[in-house]
């Protein structure tokens, strides 16, 4: 088995850092395995964890030799976002870890949705907490199939972050694992760091470039760093939020099995629609009346909105000297049609409809003509053959015209039951609709996309 001494340090150097960086790489092999852990912990990006970096600085160097974790108690989603609450124990961390032998150099996070940069939350926890002119900040981004990335931020000579992305990228290979029991060998006099071209620049690998001394294995496990699952993670949702999960699920299987029911049926109910639409059920309602021999013909647009979706309604006739109120069902103003045998010259019509919810609309139109001829001066009718009363032929058109007319209200009934499922069917899909747009929307302005 291959050992990896932890005395080694790996230097990371750029032109624009006005101090030298040397990190163990064992450190950073360790903070690897945490990172690992967490974004495996939830499905798409898992959970985004940080920690301190402990070392030292001194002659223009800094030096990472340990690391500690950073709660977050992930109070806006798996993104690494700290609340007051987190604020407060960072503030203690750092104060015990300026007490102790190693200080605060600085504090690294993973980036499991985003690249390698510094968000504006980033650089103000850095800021804040990480102020001194030496401290730096290290985001590490995992990746499924290939190996972790790396990059250092640092306050240039004149206090600026290149915040964008970082100078140059670290590749964290997986170290050899180191049994337990055995010492670490004493450290070559003079460890170099290995260097390798990419497109992205020159990168300083966290492996170094030295042969390692035998060692005999021992059949021991390696030891391995076990993280905390987040504090979201190990506390289940609160009744009301399963309670609103499972009614999210249920409306939107409802809506499904309702929109796959309207495409079923939709030879039913799309012959219906296409003949509202040709009808014009925006038209006016066109309220005009005509007269034939005496007898006035009110007539109205019945596929007009304000008659479709009327509950019932009146006409109001002003004839001469006389008032006649007629009161109309539903039926009687859905058909668009009424015959009223005028008396006088002049006669003043009013159609009332009566609308959902108690709103009634008023139309109005006027008929003036010459008086109406009286029974008593026209000639009398050519005297008509006789006819049977009673005769088959009489009792024949009058029972078709009774099977007819059966027939008929029989089907306005069969309509008037299918337009009603078909109302209540679109409404349920419109509000499923409706619902999935909102939660996509919540889901964009959710703080796990704020990074």
């Amino acid at each position: 088995m291959e050992l990896q001494p932890d005395s080694i340090l790996a230097k990371w150097t750029v032109p624009q850092c006005p101090f030298s960086i040397e990190y163990s790489p064992r450190v950073l092999d360790d903070i690897r395995l945490a990172v690992t852990d967490a974004f495996f912990s939830l499905p798409r990006g898992g959970a985004e964890i940080g920690g301190l970096l402990l070392g030292r600085y001194e002659n223009g160097r800094v030096t990472i030799v340990e690391s500690t974790p950073m709660e977050c108690e992930h109070a806006f989603g798996p993104s690494f976002v700290l609340s007051d609450r987190d604020h407060a124990k960072l503030s203690e961390a750092i104060a015990a870890a300026k007490n102790s032998q190693l200080k605060p150099v600085g504090w690294w996070h993973s980036h499991t949705r985003t690249e390698i940069f510094l968000s504006e939350a980033d650089q103000q926890i850095h800021n804040k907490f990480f102020p001194e002119p030496w401290q730096l900040a290290l985001v590490l981004k995992p990746h499924t199939f290939q190996p972790m990335r790396a990059g250092f931020f640092f306050r240039e000579a004149d206090g600026s972050i290149h915040a964008a992305a970082t100078y140059q990228e670290i590749t964290l290979e997986p170290l050899p694992m180191r049994p337990v029991g055995v010492p670490a060998p004493p450290p070559p006099v003079s460890p170099s760091p290995v260097f390798h071209e990419t497109p992205g620049g020159r990168v300083i690998d966290a492996q170094l470039s030295q042969p390692d001394p035998p060692v005999p294995e021992v059949p021991v496990e390696a030891p391995r760093v076990e993280v905390p699952p987040p504090a979201f993670l190990s506390s289940a949702p609160p009744p009301e939020r399963q309670s609103r999960r499972w009614t999210g699920l249920i409306a939107a299987a409802v809506g499904v099995a309702l929109a796959l029911g309207g495409y079923a049926t939709r030879g039913r109910w799309l012959p219906v629609l296409d003949r509202q639409t040709q009808s014009g059920p925006n038209e006016a309602v066109a309220l005009n009346v005509i007269d034939r021999d005496g007898q006035l013909q009110i007539r109205w647009n019945g596929a007009a909105l304000a008659v479709s979706g009327a509950t019932a309604g009146s006409l109001l006739i002003l004839d001469g000297n006389s008032n006649v109120d007629v009161p109309l069902d539903a039926r009687h103003v859905h058909s668009g049609a009424f015959t009223y045998v005028r008396k006088s010259k002049r006669v003043d019509v009013t159609l009332a409809l009566t609308q959902p919810g108690g709103k009634e609309v008023r139309l109005g139109t006027l008929y003036t003509g010459a008086p109406p001829v009286s029974h008593a001066d026209a000639p009398p009718p050519p005297n008509p053959a006789p006819v049977s009363a009673d005769g088959p032929a009489v009792r024949q058109e009058r029972d078709s015209l009774r099977k007819e007319n059966a027939g008929l209200k029989l089907e306005l009934a069969r309509q008037i039951e299918r337009n009603k499922l078909l109302d209540k069917g679109l409404e349920e899909l419109r509000k499923a609709v409706q619902r999935e747009q909102q939660r996509k929307r919540l889901e964009v302005q959710s703080p796990d996309t704020a990074k």
